[in-house]
């Protein structure tokens, strides 16, 4: 039985070893389609939803999932409940990554804002071109933030003058945390068994 997914592309990375990882043990085993839309859909809910209704409008497969965090869209739940996808359960993409308890105790102490990889790959398309901010925008819009804190998932490498460039754009001081890929695999995982569940349920 095959199984189709709607994945932003902001984790690609992360999914695509995560499934390698955890393959064997799939009862879909090989059978997974995947079908990734641009991160900077975000910026714009009109695209955004067509981008994956369209996407969703192109699939016969009977299981499908759909990888965004509930809260990426207001609408979200109204206009995937005629497709029957099995959803996550998370909010958002950092919610997928970072641990509950540890997200808690970096904000007793800092105003932070989150980048993932997958956002610091595609941060000039999500805020310069789909934002439209300039310098002076990012300086305003980032400037409530203590701090960036950008979640290496030991999955996508990203050097020195990736991190300076964001910095030039936003002046906000940025430090990396490792968080490897232990919560996001198990945020996978339990939106697998939610497939597995229904699919012997048919």
């Amino acid at each position: 039985m095959e199984l189709y997914i709607v994945a932003c592309g902001v984790f690609q990375p992360e999914l695509e070893k995560v499934l390698e990882q955890i393959s064997e043990e799939l009862i879909f085993g090989k059978d997974i389609k995947i079908t990734y839309l641009p991160p900077a859909l975000h910026v714009d809910y009109n695209k955004l939803r067509k981008g994956i209704t369209d996407a969703l409008d192109d699939v016969t497969q009977e299981k499908r999932l759909l990888f965004f965090g509930s809260m990426c869209h207001p609408e979200l739940d109204e206009f995937t409940k005629q497709y029957h996808v099995v959803r996550l359960l998370k909010g958002n993409c950092i919610e997928l990554i970072l641990d509950n308890k540890r997200k808690e105790e970096i904000e007793k102490s800092a105003r932070v804002f989150y980048l993932t990889p997958g956002w610091l790959r595609n941060w000039q398309d999500i805020f310069k071109q789909g934002q439209g901010w300039d310098e002076i925008d990012a300086r305003q819009n980032f400037g409530f933030y203590d701090k960036i804190l950008l979640l290496d998932t030991g999955v996508v490498e990203f050097d020195d003058e990736d991190i300076l460039d964001f910095f030039e754009y936003t002046q906000v001081p940025i430090e990396i945390e490792y968080v490897g890929l232990t919560t996001f695999k198990q945020n996978v995982v339990e939106a697998l068994e939610k497939v597995s569940v229904t699919v012997k349920s048919l």
